[in-house]
C-alpha cells in the first residue's frame, strides 16, 4: 500500500488514495440526493448542500489538521499549509463541514434543520466508512503487528515493509457501516439521528484512536482524536442536560456529569496501562470498549428527549 502519484491532474498529483476519496464521495453524494427526493426534498435543497458540504469540508478538514499540527506548519513555512495536494486532513474538520452545510442548506432553502439533518446522517456515516476504507491505500490505519495466528485478511494487513498489521481502517470502516444502520432505524424527535451519530462516531473514535500504531495528530501525548471525541460528547451532553433541558435522564444533572468525568478518568488510566505496565493488553482494550459504550450510552441517556413523539418521514 503507497501513497505514491498514479497520474497527474491538471498539473497536480493525484494518489490511489485520492482517487479514492473522491469515487466514495461521488458514490455518497448520488445515494444522499437520491434519498433526499424520495423523502420529499426538491432538487434545489441537495444541490444547495453539496455544493457547500464539499468545499467546506475540503477547507475545514485542511484546516483543523493545520490547526493540530501548528508548530509544525509554523516551523515548515513556505506556504505548505496551502498545499492541499500534499495530504493532510481531520476527519472532525470535515464534520465540521457537514453540520455546518446541513445548517446553511436549510436556512437557505426555508427547511426544518434537524430533519435535514437527520435524513442526511446516514450518508455522511457511509462516507466515513468508505473514507476509512480508503486510508488503507495511504498506508494508514494500521495497528500492532499481529502475531502469526491472526495474520490474515480482514483481522490484518500487508503493509509496505511486508509486515501484518491489524487493519483498523477496515475495523472503523465496518463501525461506520454498523453505526449507519443503528442511525436508520432510530425513530424518535427532529434531530435524534443526528444525535445519535455524533455520539457513536465520537465514542468509537476514542477506542479506535487507541488501537492506532501509525501517525496519529496528538499534542505531546494526548491524542488529538481521542480529546475531540471526548469533548463532542460533553457538548451533546450539555446541549441535553442545561440547554434544551429535555432529557431522558431522571437523576440530577450532576450526576451524569460526574459519572461522564469517572469514565474518562478510567479511560486516560488505560491509555497509559498500555504502555507503563504489564496488564494483558487484550483485557485493557476490552476494559476500554466498555467504557467508550458506557460513554454513548450515558451521552445518549442525557440528551434524548424523554418522548419520542412518532413522527411522519419524508415531510421535510
Amino acid at each position: 500500500m503507497t501513497d505514491a502519484s498514479l497520474f497527474t491532474l491538471a498539473g497536480l498529483p493525484v494518489t490511489a488514495y485520492a482517487l479514492g476519496l473522491a469515487l466514495s464521495l461521488a458514490f455518497s453524494s448520488a445515494l444522499a440526493a437520491r434519498g433526499l427526493r424520495k423523502k420529499g426534498y426538491a432538487p434545489r435543497v441537495v444541490e444547495t448542500f453539496l455544493l457547500m458540504a464539499i468545499p467546506l469540508g475540503l477547507l475545514l478538514s485542511r484546516l483543523a489538521y493545520v490547526l493540530i499540527r501548528l508548530n509544525f506548519f509554523l516551523d515548515w513555512g513556505e506556504g505548505l499549509a496551502l498545499r492541499f495536494w500534499q495530504g493532510g486532513y481531520s476527519f472532525w474538520g470535515a464534520l465540521a463541514g457537514f453540520l455546518l452545510s446541513v445548517y446553511l442548506a436549510a436556512r437557505v432553502n426555508g427547511v426544518n434543520a434537524a430533519k435535514l439533518a437527520d435524513a442526511l446522517a446516514p450518508y455522511g456515516l457511509l462516507m466515513l466508512a468508505l473514507g476509512r476504507w480508503c486510508e488503507g491505500l495511504a498506508g494508514q490505519g494500521f495497528g500492532q503487528l499481529a502475531p502469526e495466528g491472526l495474520a490474515f485478511f480482514p483481522l490484518a494487513v500487508v503493509n509496505e515493509y511486508e509486515e501484518w498489521r491489524f487493519a483498523i481502517f477496515l475495523l472503523e470502516g465496518a463501525a461506520a457501516l454498523v453505526f449507519m444502520l443503528m442511525v436508520v432505524r432510530r425513530r424518535g424527535a427532529p434531530g435524534e439521528r443526528l444525535r445519535l451519530a455524533v455520539i457513536l462516531v465520537c465514542a468509537g473514535q476514542i477506542l479506535f484512536e487507541s488501537l492506532r500504531a501509525d501517525e496519529v495528530l496528538s499534542w505531546g501525548f494526548v491524542k488529538a482524536s481521542q480529546l475531540l471525541g471526548a469533548a463532542g460528547l460533553m457538548m451533546v451532553m450539555a446541549d441535553g442536560l442545561f440547554i434544551r433541558r429535555r432529557n431522558a435522564w431522571r437523576a440530577p444533572a450532576h450526576l451524569a456529569l460526574a459519572a461522564y468525568f469517572l469514565i474518562i478518568f478510567v479511560i486516560v488510566g488505560l491509555e497509559f496501562a498500555i504502555d507503563k505496565t504489564t496488564i494483558n493488553i487484550n483485557l485493557i482494550y476490552l476494559t476500554m470498549a466498555a467504557c467508550c459504550l458506557g460513554l454513548a450510552a450515558l451521552a445518549l441517556r442525557a440528551s434524548t428527549d424523554r418522548i419520542h413523539p412518532a413522527t411522519k418521514e419524508g415531510t421535510p
